[in-house]
């Protein structure tokens, strides 16, 4: 029986600590949630930057916006290759696909190679973005779950657990959404992700599910129900 197959979407802040730009233990962890999940699915990883590396906010004035994107574009490539590693200390077989080469480290993005490298079992991993500038990473997960037709994309954020009206850390009054759909999440103008990349999954009919990545265990509790979260649908 052919297994569903998932995005998963880590922030750069899910691989680092206050302390740490790579933190052992929260990389470890996210390995084990992988092991773990791929016995019954077959797993994508879309990895941010931000640990080390966000084009929107990074203010060097000798670099132009597209240069400090690509900034960004490598420094996914980074962590990507750091979570590989993470994945075969837990004995996970995985394949790091990048859309901005890095020879020896990454293998150039090839749909084909990756839906057999699925197929077989192993992880894949997706790091420098779409290989262009002006993209975000949640463009880049929006394209590639649809380039290999995930029907669930699982994607983990920092400091709020899913889906609010307004930011739940600034406005005590703030309304939170078990389950919103795409029209409305567009309509009122609610940025859990960009709005090209909302309008990408609305147009393919992608499920995501939006949770804190910060609860234990959150990717696997995710897909059991067991953790609180917002369905967009």
């Amino acid at each position: 029986m052919k297994k569903e197959r998932l995005l998963l979407k880590f922030s750069g802040g899910a691989l680092s600590s206050e302390s740490e730009v790579f933190s052992e233990s929260k990389l470890l962890d996210l390995a084990s949630q992988v092991r773990e999940l791929s016995e019954d699915y077959e797993i994508g990883i879309v990895v941010g930057g931000g640990n080390i590396w966000r084009g929107k906010d990074g203010r060097i004035s000798f670099m132009t916006a597209p240069e400090r994107d690509y900034m960004g574009m490598i420094s996914t490539v980074l962590n990507g290759f750091v979570l590989q590693k993470a994945l075969r200390a837990k004995g996970v077989e995985s394949r790091l696909f990048s859309a901005t080469g890095v020879e020896r480290v990454t293998e150039d993005y090839n749909l084909f190679q990756i839906n057999k490298a699925l197929e077989s079992g192993q992880v894949v991993i997706f790091s420098g973005g779409v290989g262009e500038p002006q993209f975000s990473t949640d463009s880049g997960c929006a394209i590639r779950a649809i380039e290999i037709g995930a029907t669930r994309v699982l994607i983990g954020k920092e400091g709020v657990e899913g889906i609010y009206n307004k930011d739940p850390n600034v406005h005590s009054n703030a309304v939170f959404y078990d389950k919103i759909t795409y029209d409305r999440l567009i309509a009122e103008d609610i940025r859990i992700l960009d709005q090209s990349s909302l309008s990408l999954c609305r147009d393919n009919k992608l499920h995501l599910l939006i949770f804190s990545q910060e609860v234990e265990n959150a990717f696997i509790k995710a897909l059991k129900g067991g953790i609180k979260m917002s369905e967009v649908v």
